[in-house]
């Protein structure tokens, strides 16, 4: 499949998980996973920012049309495709330049789970922060973000693993 079908299946794929089964999941308002940020997770390191930016806001959007949100979604994924080059030059070996693609396998587990670790938590915290809106639950939502960062870096670690799984001939 080539690279552009399979970043628009990849889009739509995750869109249809996180709506009609992850946005359904919810215990005890602590955990909320969210893995729709594995699309901009998983962009290729060398696409132009503003390219990145805007598919990171057509995610979020996406995501408050279906939790009606009014923007939560789209200024969190924003936030993370703005800051993803430098997260990866952070962990990556010539800061990104040698990659190709962004997976398990190119950044092997310990850098792709930094990596995605701390885009994740970058997320929650600000799409929490910014549902929650008032520093009184200042600790209720630190701890909601954490949790729902914990299982939401799980599952996308588990459907990493799955996808780039060597192919048998």
């Amino acid at each position: 499949m080539n690279k552009p079908l399979q970043h628009i299946v990849r889009f739509f794929t995750l869109t249809i998980i996180q709506v009609f089964f992850l946005n359904n999941v919810q215990v005890s308002g602590y955990l909320n996973p969210y893995i729709y940020i594995l699309f901009i997770l998983l962009l290729p390191p060398k696409l132009p920012k503003a390219v990145v930016l805007f598919l990171g806001f057509a995610m979020g959007f996406t995501m408050d049309v279906f939790a009606d949100s009014y923007g939560i979604h789209t200024a969190a994924s924003v936030l993370i495709a703005y800051i993803r080059p430098s997260i990866l030059s952070l962990v990556s070996v010539k800061g990104g330049e040698d990659l190709e693609a962004i997976s398990i396998k190119q950044l092997k587990f310990g850098r792709f789970f930094t990596y995605s670790g701390i885009l994740c938590l970058v997320h929650h915290f600000t799409l929490f922060y910014l549902e929650a809106f008032r520093l009184n639950e200042f600790f209720d939502t630190l701890l909601r973000a954490l949790f729902s960062t914990i299982i939401s870096l799980t599952l996308i670690l588990i459907i990493e693993s799955i996808r780039t799984k060597p192919q048998r001939r």
